[in-house]
């Protein structure tokens, strides 16, 4: 079952190729900016589509998924296929990120390689059986909540409305902070729990990683709220 999400993450890494390729010509018509966005260089039009695209697809998979976690965390009925797909897909939008979008950050380099292991990790375990690996999964939810940081990210550098731009970057400043406390929150009784491994100790150190790219955004979107 393993290589057939292996093949399922390639498969959806290249069609997020299209996405880029068709993004800005969609972007070019929705908005009427044609000047402006082609003074833009390639990396910022593609930073744009990466995370108004990311934004939409974590939008209809925390929909989607709500019901899959209640289930899992509150009545133990773990959908393992769900997780894997969804996973996959998860996955697949920061690796893209990582080949097509040329110049990101250390910070979110290290944040999608990262979110890169988790995804390969997913595959691997069985949620039926209790363990810390479960705490991946509620990083994944808490990182879909605040789906309007990544739109905000993408959606500030083509609409010139200065009081709603600042709006959206302070809605999106609370959401995304109070999502991270809720994450560690929810991490820290989650690993109470759990038999201490050292294979635990590599995954804190890793979350931490992406914690710190967390850090730093919110604190930009603070700034950007003020």
């Amino acid at each position: 079952m393993v290589p057939y999400y292996f093949f399922m993450l390639l498969l959806f890494i290249y069609l997020h190729k299209y996405v880029y390729f068709w993004g800005e010509k969609i972007l070019l018509k929705m908005y009427h900016q044609e000047n402006k966005i082609s003074t833009f260089s390639e990396y910022k039009k593609k930073y744009i589509i990466k995370n108004i695209w990311k934004s939409s697809v974590l939008f209809f998979m925390l929909l989607i998924s709500t019901f899959y976690f209640i289930e899992g965390f509150f009545y133990n009925q773990w959908y393992n296929i769900f997780f894997y797909i969804f996973g996959t897909l998860y996955t697949s939008l920061d690796i893209s990120g990582l080949i097509y979008v040329k110049g990101l950050p250390l910070a979110t380099k290290l944040h999608h390689i990262v979110v890169g292991i988790f995804g390969t990790l997913n595959l691997l375990v069985d949620y039926n059986q209790s363990g810390y690996y479960r705490s991946i999964l509620i990083y994944t939810y808490f990182s879909m909540v605040p789906f309007l940081v990544n739109f905000y990210l993408g959606y500030r550098y083509i609409f010139s409305d200065e009081k709603k731009l600042k709006l959206i970057a302070k809605f999106s400043y609370k959401i995304y902070l109070y999502s991270l406390i809720i994450n560690i929150i929810c991490q820290f009784i989650f690993f109470i729990f759990q038999e201490f491994s050292f294979t635990m100790i590599i995954y804190i150190m890793l979350y931490g990683l992406i914690l710190y790219d967390d850090v730093k955004l919110i604190k930009f979107l603070k700034k950007e709220s003020e």
